[in-house]
């Protein structure tokens, strides 16, 4: 398993926008062989920040969706900054209750 995660900066005036324009790119990448998990949403605390979290089965699975989203990505003309980070994972377990 791949978790990808990061933050992304932009324009606090422009930020509902660029989630909006991400939406259908969201919808399409949640329904990708692979995918677990996929979201940007608007930080609570910072007006500006955006947080990235991704899901993936295999590397195959998120090469084939890098691969294939540069031709679909939405504008990013008011993104400010973007670090994502992607993680191999070996193992996971439930959080005790």
């Amino acid at each position: 398993m791949l978790i990808v995660a990061g933050t992304g900066y932009v324009d606090p005036a422009h930020r509902d926008a660029l989630l909006e324009g991400l939406a259908p790119a969201l919808r399409r990448t949640r329904t990708a062989p692979g995918c677990l998990d996929y979201v940007v949403a608007a930080d609570p605390i910072e007006s500006g920040r955006v947080n990235i979290f991704e899901r993936w089965e295999s590397e195959a699975d998120l090469n084939a969706h890098l691969s294939g989203n540069a031709q679909t990505a939405p504008s990013t003309a008011h993104v400010r900054s973007v670090e994502v980070v992607r993680y191999d994972i070996s193992g996971s377990s439930p959080l005790p209750s």
